[in-house]
């Protein structure tokens, strides 16, 4: 799998999956819900299996958003993802183009989060722009972030690469590289905005203020935590 061009191809459902897929779709827009993803019908879970088993081999056990693989032989450690939320777009249910799997941290950080630069869209958005962060078909990955190391460190490129990065929780990821227990949302951004400040400077000294400065940054901000937990261990 190559990771300079979009990985994904969708699904093509055939069959008796796709008469299962066909019959939802017909149904009026007042009949279709996100909750029907969650039933027990033999149809629906031999197209969820399908579905499942489809975007693991074509993405290699791949995460479409932390590109982290993750080999495994239960597939229960992994997530059909609905890049449009289902729960918010109930009509895009079995949108081939809006399928893939994610691994389960990334998909509960994603959860029902907006991904549309246009809200309420009743037709399927099929193009880059539509989208405020890097969409798995639509936009080459490698365009929009810089993995500096698996499950470690990613670099936004564009507001599109920003955008993946927070909407998917790899600011999880930042804290864990650099040693520290505890993930901070607005730390993590800030040391972000320093990894990619230090990545674009072939200056010696502005690479040692800005290490010198994430440094100052994490001390204050573990010392701040220390303080806090001490008081709050005071209070009880």
């Amino acid at each position: 799998m190559s990771n300079s061009t979009p990985y994904l191809s969708p699904i093509v459902f055939v069959g008796n999956e796709k008469a299962y897929v066909d019959a939802y779709n017909k149904k009026p827009k007042s009949e279709k819900n996100g909750a029907t993803w969650d039933g027990d019908d033999a149809g629906l879970v031999k197209v969820k299996k399908v579905i499942k088993d489809y975007y693991l081999k074509i993405q290699d056990y791949t995460c479409a958003y932390c590109r982290q693989r993750i080999e495994v032989g239960h597939n229960g450690a992994w997530d059909t993802e609905h890049i449009i939320p289902k729960d918010s777009y109930p009509q895009f249910l079995f949108e081939p183009e809006n399928l893939c799997v994610s691994c389960k941290d990334c998909n509960g950080a994603k959860t029902n989060k907006e991904v549309l630069r246009r809200k309420g869209r009743v037709k399927f958005p099929r193009e880059a722009k539509d989208y405020l962060f890097c969409h798995p078909y639509f936009h080459v990955y490698t365009d929009h972030v810089r993995v500096v190391r698996k499950a470690a460190l990613y670099l936004p490129k564009t507001e599109e690469g920003k955008r993946l990065i927070e909407i998917c929780g790899l600011l999880r990821f930042v804290l864990k590289f650099a040693d520290y227990d505890c993930v901070d949302e607005e730390i993590s951004m800030k040391l972000i905005m320093l990894a990619t400040e230090l990545q674009n400077t072939s200056s010696p000294m502005e690479q040692m203020a800005i290490m010198m400065l994430a440094n100052k940054m994490l001390e204050e901000k573990m010392q701040g935590m220390t303080v806090a937990a001490m008081k709050r261990y005071a209070q009880d």
